[in-house]
């Protein structure tokens, strides 16, 4: 038994921490992709799915907010992030590590009005979906830096709010009095 827990940990986790999202879905699913939603310059919309075929499935719906200022250390990255790349791999591929510190990880309804997040995740709404929100910091060379603030919805079917604090742990204080998701993402506009 002891041997079986040590094998899922070891097998949880890349050198840097725990696996990426998109490492997770392509082990989880057999497949990865991501589409960009929306990309403005401190915003952006991304479906990170599986797919069958022609068929995609949005296992994580995340939502990233960028600085005012991206720090030009990672200049480079950071376009080729607004230009469409997955941020966990633009950033350990350029030798970044990368930290998350989460700010809440729980369960939240997404009512029907943000319909197209149902639609990408070919499921029905309302529906109660684990939701976390980190912020995402970028490290080199004995620099840190806040990269951005993003908040990922995930499918019924991939992770709940359980297995999150399984991988992450508990969230020990949570000051936010946010109880919707509209307080975490804004309101129901989709992207174009």
């Amino acid at each position: 038994m002891l041997l079986l827990v040590a094998a899922f940990a070891l097998s949880a986790c890349a050198p840097g921490g725990p696996w990426l999202n998109s490492d997770r879905i392509e082990d989880t699913f057999g497949s990865y992709g991501v589409d960009v939603m929306l990309s403005e310059p401190h915003r952006r919309e991304s479906s990170l799915y599986s797919s069958t075929g022609k068929d995609k499935t949005t296992r994580t719906y995340a939502v990233v907010k960028f600085p005012n200022r991206p720090a030009n250390a990672y200049a480079r990255e950071h376009a080729l992030i607004l230009d469409g790349n997955s941020i966990g791999a633009t950033f350990s591929t350029a030798g970044w590590s990368i930290n998350k510190q989460h700010l809440f990880i729980g369960e939240l309804e997404i009512p029907d009005t943000y319909a197209y997040i149902g639609e990408l995740m070919r499921i029905a709404l309302p529906e109660t979906l684990a939701t976390h929100e980190y912020l995402l910091i970028v490290s080199k060379d004995e620099r840190s830096f806040t990269y951005a603030t993003i908040t990922e919805i995930h499918h019924p079917a991939y992770l709940s709010a359980t297995e999150l604090r399984e991988i992450y742990g508990e969230i020990m204080f949570d000051d936010s009095n946010r109880d919707s998701i509209h307080d975490f993402i804004g309101p129901p506009n989709p992207p174009k």
